[in-house]
């Protein structure tokens, strides 16, 4: 009777982690769907690929293997998209928000036109935010203080306009920060005193006017700024 018994638990316990590892493969399979849905609508909006970059973005292949994608190694999951100085146009899907892994977004150097990427509260990895030297309008969606663990922002030559969002003093490992080259306005937001570890800080070549908040002055780590004529040093240049 025990030994009947015994074998009977057995089996119960060997299906039930059958029945675990199945929902694993499930979830992992739809996450990684999930990726590749992102990937393949980024590549619906891009209309110009003259060097046809994206030439193996197709399902035929493992979307960890096309051409500027980077996955983490177990889950297969999208870790990065680097596609820069490639010639691409077009406009940056929305869908690139889905990639909820994704730690590294550098397009720069490109084509690229229309608004900034406004679905960016799924974005929580993000560490290296790239768009430099494309066409890309509208404002710095206020969004971005989702990214919690962003570093670098680099946004360089394009069209922006509006203010600096003050939602930026809430990341605190915000390290460098560029926007030269734009048409922002307005003053130069006195809580970015708060980021103790901005080291570069670019906005020069657009209208922003004003004083130096002397709490940037305070930074301890910072080690380059440059700003327009229309922007005071004030005290700035007693502290840093």
């Amino acid at each position: 009777m025990e030994r009947s018994y015994m074998k009977s638990l057995l089996a119960v316990l060997v299906l039930v982690l059958a029945v675990q590892s199945c929902i694993v493969s499930q979830a992992f399979s739809f996450s990684n769907l999930t990726d590749q849905s992102a990937l393949l609508a980024f590549k619906t909006a891009v209309k110009y690929d003259p060097n046809n970059v994206l030439g193996n973005w197709t399902t035929r292949t493992n979307f960890c293997n096309w051409a500027g994608v980077s996955c983490s190694r177990h889950r297969q999951r999208v870790t990065a998209l680097q596609l820069p100085s490639m010639g691409l146009g077009g406009t940056i899907s929305p869908h690139i928000g889905n990639l909820s892994f994704l730690m590294k977004l550098d397009l720069g150097n490109n084509s690229f036109h229309g608004f900034l990427i406004q679905n960016l509260t799924r974005l929580l990895r993000l560490v290296d935010l790239s768009l430099y030297d494309n066409l890309l309008e509208g404002e710095i969606p206020t969004s971005i203080q989702q990214c919690q663990k962003l570093q670098g922002m680099h946004l360089s030559n394009n069209r922006l306009v509006g203010r600096i969002p003050d939602e930026l003093n809430t990341l605190p490992l915000l390290r460098v920060l560029y926007l030269g080259g734009n048409n922002l306005t307005g003053t130069l937001p006195p809580s970015f005193g708060n980021l103790s570890n901005f080291e570069r800080f670019y906005i020069d070549h657009n209208n922003v006017y004003g004083n130096i908040p002397n709490e940037i002055g305070h930074l301890k780590k910072l080690k380059a700024i440059d700003f327009d004529e229309t922007i005071s040093p004030g005290r700035f240049h007693q502290q840093f």
